[in-house]
């Protein structure tokens, strides 16, 4: 008789598991259609880095600056 419980507690366990996997499936399959695409979230990214782009000219550009600046100094202390 214990035999008999235990192989349906098991089975009910796994069919719990199971269940529960589905259902989780099933709600990230729906959360992606209201959250778009990768195309979506790419525009956003391009979006971002075009924001951060003037930065990194700007600092870019300084070191350039202080690099040309440390030349001069070279060149004209010789």
């Amino acid at each position: 008789m214990n035999l008999v419980l235990g192989s349906i507690a098991i089975l009910a366990f796994v069919a719990v598991i199971v269940i529960a996997c589905v259902v989780a499936i099933n709600r990230i399959t729906h959360s992606r259609g209201k959250h778009g695409t990768s195309g979506s979230l790419s525009s956003a990214a391009l979006e971002i880095q075009s924001l951060l782009e003037p930065e990194k000219k700007r600092v870019v550009e300084t070191m350039r600056n202080d690099a040309e600046r440390e030349d001069e100094d070279a060149q004209g202390g010789t």
